[in-house]
């Protein structure tokens, strides 16, 4: 009788203990069981998850900043061609000059790997249209660019790049396109949210 009641008691001290220790994690990690902020996410509807970045001038880059503007998320790597050709047809120099005074912005993030570079002078370079010697590829674009050292293409669940994501003023996402994107397609999809 007596072993059983101290096997009781163990099996009881034990459970309480293990609670205890869950407990407490919970109140120090309160992440753990808060769910995540309503209509957050990267589908078409939901608000962008929130960031911030330094661009490659060193400058922090906010995401929740700009609400109020039309942001395009341009996910890209400088040696990616049809990024290359997307800055070639200079749609988004473009826009970016036309529609910068009506809260139209672009942040480029250069994801790195094989397409892309870790190197913040070339990612400066690429979007400011210059070859290593100086000369001209395209005309320059005027955004920031930064490179993805926190892992945003996997937040965004970039795969082939160029991959491009439009907010709205609100910060939902409107629209979001892998791959190349004429000048044409860019316009109208900035057109409806400005």
């Amino acid at each position: 009788m007596r072993v059983r009641t101290r096997d009781a008691v163990a099996v009881i001290g034990s459970v309480t203990a293990l609670f205890a220790v869950i407990l407490a994690f919970i109140l120090l990690n309160p992440r753990i069981v808060q769910t995540p902020e309503p209509g957050y996410g990267i589908e078409t509807g939901q608000y962008a998850p929130r960031f911030t970045i330094r661009d490659v001038n060193m400058t922090e880059w906010d995401l929740s900043a700009h609400r109020g503007e039309v942001v395009l998320l341009d996910f890209m790597g400088v040696y990616c061609d049809p990024c290359m050709r997307e800055m070639r047809d200079g749609g988004m120099q473009s826009f970016y000059e036309t529609y910068t005074s009506q809260g139209f912005t672009i942040l480029s993030v250069d994801v790195g790997g094989i397409s892309g570079t870790e190197n913040p002078i070339e990612a400066w370079r690429f979007v400011r249209g210059l070859n290593p010697d100086g000369t001209r590829r395209w005309d320059p674009g005027n955004w920031p660019i930064a490179l993805d050292n926190q892992g945003l293409a996997t937040t965004f669940r970039v795969g082939p790049i160029p991959m491009a994501y439009l907010l709205d003023r609100s910060g939902k996402i409107v629209w979001n396109h892998v791959g190349y994107a004429t000048p044409t397609e860019f316009r109208d999809q900035i057109l409806s949210v400005l």
